[in-house]
């Protein structure tokens, strides 16, 4: 896991919105004072990535800044050449969110929880938080604990790290299999005892059953279809007689039936007649009723033109009345126009007023000067403005030559300042080169040294490995005899060699081994001697300067003040450069209206302001003009309407026509309603005429014709008649279907049964022995077919079992073989047996690297070594081993680092692409900070992030790259340096 990109809100000090890059860089340091916030950024990645901060655990709301309602961390990191963001907030609401980022866009996983959140997460990095915090992100104290903590809770941490608790997952698996297995060999056992008693030989008993019930089922199908033949006939005969004697009962019930529908002719016969004469008697009844009702309506109509006349009379309407009222109210409506004229300028009394004027000559000169007054008016308001942008002209101009000669004074000062900034730089350049050479030539005489003793120690080791090959030879000498081959080399053995003993072989290895280590300690050394001259170097090229005696602080901080000061007055600068063009665009638009402004006075020669007092003066003498004309007009309104105001006036008069036109329209009315009437008394009269007529003529058609009351009582309606008549109708009908009937079935019984038909009660009792023997026949049928069916299951069901008994026991034998394998692998997968072997192994590496680095740290005091899972620490001084409880702070602080970076550089192998280092350096002199410092800048990152954190400057400054934190008010800031 690699972290890319971080970004936090809200949280600790930091309250405004903070992002750090860390995707091009690898070895870097943490700086700022302390309380800044610098353990804070590794607190918000283990809260990104696990919910949790190592300093309060998951009570991360107390984290939340003081002037934020909530935290909020979003962290971009690799895994396995996949890169994923987590998202998480903390306040009054906690949530957090996992997208993958590919090259098409990102993708929200489904996790619905938390919970489940960090569980993908875990998942996906592999590591549990407290690995994580041991291995990856190491906080303040973390590693030290980890360094003097319980065995087995470090034996677990380290299992995890290496990966091996796959191997325990492995061995549950196998248990678990071993298990499921065990449990299917029972299963397996206890299906195949119920199936002991399955054999071949009661297999072929059920089928010879089988094929003896199979003969006896076809005897009796056989004679069941004969007695279904039988039966079949006898049910033919019986049909055939009883359709016979129903036929021979229904002829016998027609025939009685023949006098009764006599009488039914008859009737329907009377009531034709009477519906015949039943129409004409309604007839006659109808036109008496309607000659009756006409003689009601002529009385009606006659009393009400009567009314309407005596109305007419009484309205007394007068239609010259009318027109005149109509002509003062159209001659009163002219007024108004005049009316709304004077309102415009609303003066009733003038010292001069002008009058005698027709009511035209007073619109005509009146709507004429209030045009004139609207032009002049918009010519005054005009030449005002143009007045007025006039003088904000002139003062914005001014204004801007004072900015313009401010500016220029800021270029003289800002050259002289830009000058003595460059200068220093280059002074600062040429000190630190002049550093750095100093630096490199000190560098060059040790590395000189370190390899003239490395090639003293080299050729001690040549020496020490020849003498020792040659008192390795000694070992043989038993084996040797005079004048016989060597067994070794085939030469012939002329003499004995010399023997020394074995202790001269052991003081010589021994000699070799302490060489070899310090050979091996020196070639590090080397190392990192080679790798700071060569950073040391690519510093000087990069500076490009020569060098120049000078002392860097001192002018870092000259430099530091002239950069001040030359940003001031860039500050400066651009503040008159803002205010010059705030101005240069007010006086552009100031000069655009003054010519916009003055291009609608065209013919304009004087200045503007005398054209402006002079439009003054001619507005002011026609308005006196439009007010005695107004003064006129009002005058006279009043003579003509008597001095009431026009509206009042037109009321009066539109009232008085309102009230002549309803009298006109009533009189309209009354004589349309008249002449109506007139029309219908008409009509009446002729329609009187017409029903006389017709109803003498009605009369004439009914004399001879069946009595009204006698046609009533015989009348049917006509649903009744059609009913008689197809009783009648059905009765003859029926009649003759029964006799075609009889004859058809007579017919047919002497073509199936020659001879005389047998009686019903015969047939019947022998169709009833014939059914009685079937049934029986049929009841054995299905007995012996259900027999079949059973001894068909049974035969089924044994064959299937010897198939499932021959399958059990071939799976019960692999079952066998397959459970001795895996119980194998699980108790060879036991903590105590191959993980412990593969932890041994990793252990012991992880241990030999931690004792080159504290061996280094220490400056050759300190070795670090292992016994029984606990860790102890070899002074050489003393020749003491302690244990690691007993350190003191800097020296526990060199065997926690040590352990930690050796850690580290072993997971760096595999999926761990960082490491954070949060340890006290506080705590170590200047000498051993110095050391620590060359180790940790030769430290190998292999693409890795490695970050510092420390508040100690020197430090800090040994690494290429700083991320700094600033303590302010407002909430501490983050930038890179």
């Amino acid at each position: 896991m690699r972290p890319l990109r971080l970004e936090l809100e809200g949280f600790g000090p930091y309250r405004e919105r903070q992002g750090v890059d860390f995707s091009d860089v690898e070895l870097f340091a943490i700086t700022g004072p302390t309380g800044s916030g610098k353990s804070t950024l590794l607190d918000a990645m283990a809260f990104a990535l696990y919910g949790v901060v190592p300093r309060v655990g998951r009570n991360v709301g107390s984290l939340v800044h003081p002037g934020a309602s909530e935290a909020r961390v979003r962290l971009t990191f690799q895994v396995g050449g996949r890169v994923y963001r987590v998202e998480r907030v903390r306040g009054k609401r906690s949530e957090g969110r996992l997208f993958e980022l590919g090259p098409v866009g990102e993708r929200l996983l489904p996790l619905e929880t938390l919970d489940a959140l960090n569980r993908a997460l875990e998942e996906l990095l592999g590591l549990t938080y407290e690995a994580f915090t041991r291995a990856l992100l190491l906080p303040q104290g973390e590693f030290d604990r980890f360094l003097k903590g319980e065995a087995k809770e470090r034996r677990r941490i380290l299992l995890d790290l290496f990966e091996l608790t796959r191997l325990e997952r492995v061995r549950e698996k196998a248990a678990s299999r071993k298990a499921a297995l065990m449990e299917e060999k029972g299963r397996l056992e206890g299906e195949l005892a119920g199936l002991l008693g399955v054999s071949l030989e009661a297999k072929e008993n059920l089928e010879r059953a089988l094929a003896d019930l199979t003969r006896e089922i076809a005897r009796l199908q056989n004679e069941k279809r004969r007695l279904e033949e039988g039966v079949l006939e006898l049910k033919g005969l019986q049909a055939l007689l009883l359709r016979k004697g129903e036929l021979e009962g229904r002829l016998g019930r027609l025939r009685a039936e023949a006098s009764r529908m006599a009488e039914v002719e008859e009737r329907l016969k009377k009531a034709l007649e009477a519906e015949a004469a039943l129409p004409l008697w309604q007839d006659l009844r109808r036109k008496e009723e309607a000659l009756a009702a006409t003689a009601q309506e002529l009385q009606r109509v006659r009393a009400r033109l009567a009314q309407l006349e005596g109305d007419r009379r009484a309205l007394a309407f007068d239609p010259e009345a009318l027109k005149e009222a109509q002509r003062a109210l159209l001659q009163a409506e002219g007024l108004r126009a005049l009316e709304a004229l004077w309102r415009r300028v609303g003066v009733k009394e003038h010292l001069a007023p002008r009058l005698g004027l027709a009511p035209e000559a007073y619109a005509e000169a009146l709507e004429s000067l209030l045009q004139e007054e609207a032009l002049l008016a918009e010519r005054e308001r005009e030449l005002s403005r143009l007045v007025e942008e006039q003088g904000r002209l002139r003062e914005k101009e001014e204004a801007l030559n004072r900015v313009r000669e401010a500016l220029k004074a800021l270029v003289e000062e800002g050259g002289q300042a830009r000058a003595q900034v460059e200068a220093l730089e280059k002074a600062l350049k040429g000190a630190e080169a002049h550093r750095l050479r100093q630096e490199l030539e000190e560098l060059r005489r040790r590395r000189e040294f370190l390899e003239e003793e490395k090639k003293r120690l080299e050729a001690e080791l040549a020496q020490l490995a020849k003498e020792e090959r040659r008192l390795g030879l000694l070992a043989y000498r038993d084996l040797l005899e005079p004048g016989e081959p060597c067994p070794l080399c085939g030469g012939v053995v002329h003499a004995f060699p010399h023997s020394q003993g074995n202790q001269g072989v052991s003081d010589l290895r021994k000699r070799r081994e302490e060489g070899e280590k310090a050979l091996k300690e020196l070639l590090t050394q080397l190392g990192a001697v080679a790798e700071e001259e060569r950073a040391k170097r690519e510093a000087l090229e990069t500076l490009g300067v020569e060098p120049i005696p000078g002392d860097p602080k001192e002018l870092e901080g000259k430099l530091q003040e002239a950069q001040a000061r030359l940003q001031e007055l860039r500050e400066k600068y651009r503040e008159k450069q803002g205010e010059a063009r705030a101005l240069e665009e007010e006086v552009k638009r100031l000069s655009q209206e003054k010519e916009r402004l003055r291009q609608g006075f065209s013919r304009l020669e004087e200045e503007a302001e005398i054209a402006w007092e002079k439009t003054r003066e001619a507005l002011a003498s026609l308005r006196q003009e439009k007010e005695a004309l107004a003064a006129g007009l009002y005058r006279l309104l009043w003579e003509r309407t008597g001095g009431r105001p026009v509206p009042e006036y037109i009321g009066a008069l539109s009232r008085r026509v309102e009230e002549l036109e309803k009298k006109e329209k009533q009189d309209r009315d009354l004589a349309r309603a008249w002449e109506e009437a007139s029309r219908t008394l008409a009509g009446l009269l002729a329609q009187e005429e017409e029903q006389r007529k017709a109803l003498e003529e009605v009369k004439g058609r009914v004399v001879g014709l069946m009595p009204e009351e006698e046609a009533k009582a015989l009348y049917l309606p006509p649903k009744e008649r059609e009913a008689l008549a197809e009783r009648i109708r059905a009765h003859r009908e029926e009649l003759a279907q029964v006799e075609a009937l009889l004859e058809e079935v007579e017919r047919e019984a002497r073509a199936r049964f020659p001879g005389s038909l047998p009686p019903l009660a015969e047939v019947e009792a022998r169709l009833r022995r014939e059914e009685e023997r079937l049934s029986e026949i049929q009841g054995s049928l299905e007995a012996r077919m259900g027999e079949r069916a059973v001894l068909e299951e049974r035969l089924k069901e044994v064959g299937e079992k010897l198939h499932r008994r021959r399958e059990l026991e071939a799976r019960l034998a692999e079952v066998v073989r397959e459970m001795g394998l895996w119980e194998k692998l699980a108790f060879d997968l036991q903590q105590n047996n191959f993980p412990a072997y593969l932890l041994g192994l990793r252990q012991r590496n992880l241990v030999e690297r931690a004792d080159e680095l504290m061996a280094t740290l220490s400056a050759g005091r300190y070795r670090l070594r292992s016994k029984e899972d606990e860790y102890q620490v070899l002074d050489l001084w003393t020749e003491a081993v302690r244990p690691v409880r007993t350190l003191s702070g800097g020296e526990s602080f060199l065997a926690s680092l040590s352990l930690a970076l050796a850690l580290s550089e072993e997971l760096s192998r595999g999926r761990l692409g960082a490491l954070f280092l949060d340890e006290g350096f506080g705590t170590l002199d200047p000498e051993t900070l110095e050391v620590v410092a060359g180790v940790l800048e030769a430290l190998p990152t292999r693409g890795r992030l490695v970050g510092i954190v420390t508040h100690v400057a020197a430090l800090a400054e040994r690494f290429p790259a700083r991320l700094v934190v600033e303590k302010r008010p407002a909430g501490s800031r983050v930038y890179w340096a």
